[in-house]
Parts: structure tokens; C-alpha cells; sequence
């Protein structure tokens, strides 16, 4: 069972379903959905299908799940930062790529379908091909790649964002 311990009083909890509420104390433990920021980066690229003639970054993982697959960039909000700040964070982390926080337009918000993560996808503005910054391959991000039309990502959440950012054109 995952958090198996109230923490208000420490005490074993009895049922894994949310909410928990503590035979010890009586007090409830609820388990709510973490926060993710997604990044769509339109690079103008020969060939690119999207909105202006881009394509859209993506990254292999080097990390599970999704081990190999392709994703769009991003990853968890940190707390004491937007979800800007956080979208731009995590371009940069795995793509090396800077933006900044003012920039970041929101394109959607939807749940996870096991409702354990709010995704919410943000665009940065585009930026040419020949202005990518060299990216250094790590543990977390093999590669990193320019779609020129959408594919199949590792999560249909990522899939659909893309097909929506491609079908704006």
C-alpha cells in the first residue's frame, strides 16, 4: 500500500482506498492528483506540417515508463513555481532548450486517465531550426527529435495534444 501511515498521527492504516480516514486520530488523508507541465516547442522546419511550416519537439525517454518511446517534454511542478515556470523548466532539462515563463501560452488541461496527474500542455513560441541549441543526451532524455507531422507517442494524452496542435494549422 503506498503512504500506509497517517501523517497526522503515525498511526497503520487499515483500507489502501482514498480517502483513508485514520482509526488512530479520525483525522482523513486524501490523495490528490499530482501536477504535470507539458511542453509543445514548434520548431520552423522544412517539411513541418503545423501551424507557420513547424514541426514539434519530442523526446526519446531514457527512463521507465515509456522506456525508448517518444514523449512531448515535461514532467512534475515543483512547488513554489508556475506551471509556466515548470514548463520551462523541464524544456530545458530535457531538451536544452530556454524559454521564457511570460511566453508559455496554455493549450489544455486534462486528467490522466488513471486521474493520478493533471496534464497541462503548454506551447512555447517557435523558434528556427538553426537556433536549437545542442542538447547533450542523459539518463532521463536519449534524444530529442522534430516531428514534422504527429505520430503515436508513449501516452495518448501526448498523442492528442499534438494531433490537436497539428490540426490548428
Amino acid at each position: 500500500m503506498h503512504n500506509p501511515h497517517c501523517t497526522h498521527c503515525g498511526a497503520a492504516f487499515t483500507v489502501p482506498a482514498y480517502p483513508r480516514v485514520c482509526a488512530g486520530c479520525g483525522e482523513t488523508t486524501w490523495q490528490n492528483p499530482l501536477p504535470v507541465a507539458v511542453v509543445l516547442a514548434p520548431v520552423r522546419i522544412a517539411g513541418g506540417t503545423g501551424p507557420g511550416g513547424t514541426g514539434v519537439v519530442v523526446v526519446r525517454r531514457g527512463i521507465e515508463p515509456g522506456y525508448g518511446q517518444l514523449a512531448l517534454p515535461g514532467g512534475f511542478m515543483e512547488t513554489g513555481e508556475s506551471w509556466q515556470e515548470a514548463a520551462v523548466r523541464e524544456l530545458r532539462e530535457e531538451t536544452a532548450i530556454v524559454a521564457d515563463p511570460a511566453t508559455v501560452v496554455l493549450l489544455d488541461v486534462h486528467s490522466s486517465p488513471n486521474g493520478q496527474r493533471l496534464m497541462v500542455f503548454a506551447v512555447v513560441p517557435p523558434r528556427d531550426e538553426a537556433d536549437l541549441p545542442p542538447m547533450v543526451p542523459d539518463e532521463e532524455t536519449l534524444e530529442r527529435l522534430v516531428l514534422l507531422k504527429p505520430q503515436d507517442l508513449v501516452w495518448d494524452t501526448h498523442t492528442d495534444a499534438m494531433a490537436r496542435y497539428f490540426a490548428s494549422a
